[in-house]
């Protein structure tokens, strides 16, 4: 029995180079973390919610959630805009936050009547509740990095969101002044 040798197996073509270019597109395009929560889903069981075919509590404590993320993102979309040398906060940005906020809750609601229709229990309104609770909170997270209070939080929460961050420096601080 011989060992194994990955540079080895790719030289000889028992493993294609072009595996580790989709590794790393599955890395990069977070299709290993989506894998990884199915697999935690399955390991853990689904909440018994989900093979519901009637509202729950479950379902209000859904939308409360997504609510607060969108009070936590006001907040500290709020205090970036004040502190902001460009953006001035007016009435007109607050009304279309709640607009679209109102939305986001409609179609949310909205997928309830959808798992009705379709018969699949509560798998639509989850799908489309946690993606904007998702949404939302990568938001709040891209606020609180660029009000400098990331010191306050587990660096790892910052890695995944670095993008979302440098968009509000730019959106709020083109120029890269400070933001303080």
């Amino acid at each position: 029995m011989g060992y194994f040798n990955l540079k080895t197996e790719v030289e000889h073509g028992v493993i294609p180079d072009n595996v580790f270019n989709l590794i790393d597109k599955m890395l990069q395009s977070h299709s290993f973390t989506a894998g990884l929560v199915i697999a935690v889903l399955q390991a853990v069981q689904i909440p018994h919610w989900l093979y519901s075919d009637h509202v729950t509590i479950d379902h209000g404590v859904m939308l409360l959630i997504l609510l607060f993320t969108f009070v936590l993102d006001w907040i500290t979309g709020s205090m970036l805009s004040r502190r902001s040398p460009t953006q001035k906060l007016t009435s007109h940005a607050g009304i279309k936050a709640v607009e679209r906020d109102f939305i986001i809750v409609s179609m949310c609601a909205f997928s309830i009547f959808l798992d009705f229709v379709f018969e699949t229990k509560s798998f639509i309104f989850a799908f489309f509740t946690a993606a904007f609770i998702w949404q939302n909170f990568y938001s709040f997270l891209g606020n609180v990095a660029a009000l400098g209070w990331d010191k306050y939080f587990p660096t790892w929460l910052f890695k995944m969101i670095h993008d979302e961050m440098l968009a509000k420096l730019e959106k709020y601080f083109p120029n890269g002044k400070d933001k303080k």
